[in-house]
């Protein structure tokens, strides 16, 4: 088989068949303090909805799959020089380039985005320790037999010969922000416990093709992990919480959103060596910090509690734990808190945001530039801070009035 070789630096291509092409991510690099993150990879344009996939050691696709429904738009992240292959089969009914096979082989990268339109079935070899961010576009359609609202994917056996591929009518109309973030809570509903990915398979039965829907064995030992992963100390305004996924492998997760915004930023943070001199706090919002590589490496954090009207005032915490998918770390705002790991971490950041009923506060920055930073080894003056969280819709708007401000600068 030949591949088409992508060059590193190369964030916009078109390939042969239509749709299939890299477009570049909206990355910000952050000139904060020492110890703190370094970049900065914000939502692209459009709903703003992420999901994220893990793949660990042994990973590997048995399948392709193809989407009726959604347009995928993936950013591989993960170690340098390791290179990934891409199959991509047109399956659109009505398309110059139906059955064409591509092949694509390239680099993981902060700075651009693969987008696969929905009705081309695509699967990758070598995504051992790569996390990618999928930010789905979706569509629906009335009387599409393929579609299954549930589940759209439709999953075609590895060695099956392109021109065997199924012939797929994919979703006409685009649904507007609305509803991406309320198919988002949706997922979260539906994954308040893990469950195992679902594949659907196209079959013929009695002449007649149609859709099954296989359920994975599940991986009995995830429970007693995770229980493992969330039995630590108590430490005032610090929640260790069990994400929100689905099981894709032993040790492979599909992550959805936390927070009823749907929104998340992907945040860099180097490696760490010996302790931080300076402890950071946030005036107006609540941080989901989930360490998504790395896995089973140790992440260490020390806190101090500055929030003024606390009865924990002053207190000094420190949470040893490992890198690990299915768990965030929900950080109140006030709390001051240094992290350090001995590798660099990709770390999906979300938020709940804070205001008061007498706004503007001329004491406490403004959302967005709220972070404060004091020597370790000081409290630091009491802080008095916003009660009122703000709804999720206004944080979502916050997302994109961002994100339309970064790319027209």
């Amino acid at each position: 088989m030949v591949f088409e070789k992508i060059s590193d630096q190369v964030c916009r291509e078109r390939f042969s068949i239509d749709g299939l092409q890299f477009e570049p991510n909206v990355v910000q690099d952050i000139d904060g303090p020492c110890g703190w993150f370094t970049k900065k990879l914000i939502s692209s344009e459009g709903p703003l909805i992420s999901d994220f996939v893990t793949h660990e050691a042994t990973f590997r696709y048995s399948t392709f799959g193809i989407h009726i429904g959604q347009d995928d738009r993936l950013t591989f992240m993960g170690e340098n020089g390791q290179r990934i292959h891409g199959y991509f089969v047109d399956c659109r009914e009505g398309s110059p380039t139906l059955h064409k096979l591509v092949a694509l082989d390239f680099s993981p990268g902060f700075h651009r985005h693969l987008v696969i339109p929905r009705g081309v079935a695509h699967t990758f070899d070598n995504l051992e320790h790569i996390v990618t961010r999928d930010e789905p576009v979706w569509y629906s359609d009335e009387n599409n037999p393929a579609w299954n609202v549930d589940n759209d994917l439709i999953s075609v056996i590895r060695d099956t010969e392109p021109s065997a591929f199924p012939v797929v009518r994919a979703n006409k109309h685009r649904l507007p922000d609305e509803a991406h973030r309320f198919l988002s809570r949706l997922s979260q509903t539906l994954l308040e416990s893990p469950k195992s990915y679902l594949a659907r398979f196209p079959v013929k039965i009695g002449g007649a093709e149609q859709f099954v829907m296989f359920e994975p064995k599940s991986w009995a030992n995830d429970e007693s992990e995770l229980e493992a992963l969330l039995n630590v100390p108590i430490i005032a305004g610090v929640e260790v919480r069990r994400n929100r996924y689905a099981l894709t492998g032993p040790k492979s997760w599909t992550l959805v959103p936390n927070t009823a915004a749907c929104v998340a930023d992907i945040l860099l943070l180097p490696a760490t060596v010996g302790e931080s001199a300076l402890q950071h706090c946030h005036a107006r919002t609540r941080k989901w910090y989930t360490f998504l590589n790395h896995q089973g490496v140790t992440i260490e954090f020390d806190f101090v509690d500055r929030r003024g009207d606390s009865s924990t005032f002053g207190t000094r915490s420190r949470l040893c734990t490992t890198c690990d998918p299915r768990i965030s770390i929900a950080i109140d705002h006030g709390i001051a808190y240094s992290v350090r790991c001995p590798k660099d971490v990709l770390v999906r950041c979300e938020h709940e945001v804070f205001v008061d009923q007498n706004e503007p506060r001329t004491d406490i920055p403004m959302f967005n530039q709220d972070l404060m930073s004091v020597p370790a080894d000081e409290l630091g003056s009491e802080l008095l801070l916003p009660k009122l969280r703000c709804p999720d819709v206004v944080v979502y708007q916050m997302a994109k009035l961002e994100q339309q401000a970064v790319v027209a600068a």
